[in-house]
C-alpha cells in the first residue's frame, strides 16, 4: 500500500441516550438519511454505506465533492440527505439504491446533500487519534460549502435546548458526543449517543404469522447479541403497518423449507401458525422500552433499512 493510499473504514456508532446538558459534550442535529463516509483521492470522490456498499453512482451530483475538500487524500464522515419541503425524506433516498449504473439525475428526482460531521483522515494522515473538538476545528477548514456538501452545525453544554428545538421542528433528533472523544472505526461507543424523541432500534425480520394472502398479524423480530453472538427473538411487532407496505414487505421475504429448522434462540412456545423466513430483512421499529425478559415492549414498525445488514441489528449491551 503507498503512502497515501486510504484504509478501509466503518464509521464509528453511538448509544441511544435520553435528552441531557453537559459542558463536555457537543450536540449536533441528527439527520434522517444514508450514514456514508466520503473517500477523496486522485480527483475522485467515492461514497461508501455503514457496510461498504459504494453509493457515488447512486447520487451522481455528489461525485465531484472532491472539489470542495482540501487535504486529499481523506476521509470525511457524514450523511446523505434529500430534503422537500423544508424537511429531509428518507424514502426519496430509497429509489437510488436500485437503480444502477446512472450517471446522471433522472427526472423528477430532489437533488442530494452531503452533511459532513467529521474528518477522520487529512493529507493521507489519520486523525482518528484526535480529539473529536480538534477534528471538527480541521473539518471546518477542509471543507468549502456548497449546494451539494454542508459542514454539519453544533452548539456546546444545551443539549436539552437543541432536542426540545429539534422535537418542537420534527425532526429525527440531536447526537451528543464527547468533547474528547477518539474516532473508533466500526465501533458503537457510550462517548457517542444518539438521543431521538422516540426510541427506535432495528431489528431483523425472522418470521411472520399470516392472515390471509396478502397482510400478515405481525412479524417476528430478532437480534444478534454483541460480539458476533447468536440471533434471539426479541418480540413481534404488528402496528404501523399499512396494507400496500405489508405487500411489499412479503414481497421480499423468502420464507425457510418446510424441513428447515430456524436459528433463533429465544422464540416462545405457541407459534406454530409461524411461517419461518431467511433473516435477511432489516427493519427499524419505535418501543417503549426493553423487558427484563429481553423483549420489545410496545414495538411499531417504522419502515425497512435497506442500508444496514442484518448482522448489524445488534441486542443492545447493558449499560456499565
Amino acid at each position: 500500500m503507498s503512502a497515501t493510499a486510504l484504509p478501509t473504514l466503518a464509521p464509528m456508532l453511538a448509544y441511544p441516550a435520553d435528552p441531557f446538558s453537559s459542558a463536555e459534550y457537543l450536540y449536533e442535529p441528527k439527520w434522517d438519511g444514508f450514514r456514508c463516509l466520503i473517500y477523496v483521492e486522485n480527483n475522485t470522490t467515492q461514497l461508501r454505506s455503514r457496510n461498504g456498499a459504494d453509493l457515488t453512482s447512486g447520487f451522481p451530483e455528489l461525485a465531484m465533492i472532491h472539489r470542495q475538500i482540501r487535504g486529499a487524500p481523506a476521509i470525511l464522515d457524514g450523511e446523505i440527505v434529500i430534503f422537500q419541503g423544508g424537511k429531509e425524506h428518507f424514502h426519496l433516498l430509497l429509489p437510488r439504491m436500485h437503480h444502477r449504473p446512472r450517471l446522471t439525475l433522472r427526472s423528477g428526482d430532489v437533488p442530494a446533500l452531503l452533511i459532513v460531521f467529521d474528518l477522520l483522515y487529512s493529507q493521507g494522515k489519520p486523525l482518528l487519534d484526535m480529539p473529536l473538538q480538534d477534528r471538527k476545528t480541521h473539518l471546518v477548514q477542509a471543507v468549502t460549502a456548497n449546494e451539494h456538501i454542508i459542514v454539519n452545525g453544533y452548539i456546546t453544554q444545551a443539549g436539552e435546548a437543541l432536542f426540545d428545538a429539534a422535537v418542537a421542528q420534527g425532526r429525527e433528533g440531536i447526537m451528543a458526543k464527547h468533547l474528547h472523544s477518539l474516532y473508533l472505526p466500526g465501533k458503537r461507543s457510550r462517548q457517542w449517543l444518539k438521543i431521538k424523541p422516540l426510541r427506535t432500534t432495528e431489528a431483523v425480520v425472522i418470521g411472520y404469522i399470516p392472515k390471509g394472502n396478502d397482510v400478515f398479524v405481525s412479524l417476528a423480530l430478532g437480534q444478534y447479541l454483541p460480539e458476533n453472538g447468536p440471533l434471539i427473538y426479541v418480540g413481534n411487532v404488528g402496528t404501523g403497518f399499512t396494507e400496500a407496505i405489508m405487500q411489499e414487505i412479503l414481497d421480499d421475504l423468502q420464507p425457510l423449507p418446510l424441513d428447515a429448522t430456524h436459528l433463533v434462540q429465544g422464540v416462545p412456545e405457541g407459534y406454530g401458525s409461524m411461517i419461518w423466513v431467511v433473516p435477511r430483512m432489516a427493519v427499524e421499529v419505535r418501543y417503549l422500552e426493553y423487558t427484563p425478559a429481553g423483549s420489545l415492549r410496545h414495538p411499531g414498525y417504522r419502515r425497512q433499512r435497506h442500508d444496514i445488514e442484518p448482522q448489524e441489528c445488534v441486542f443492545p449491551a447493558p449499560e456499565v
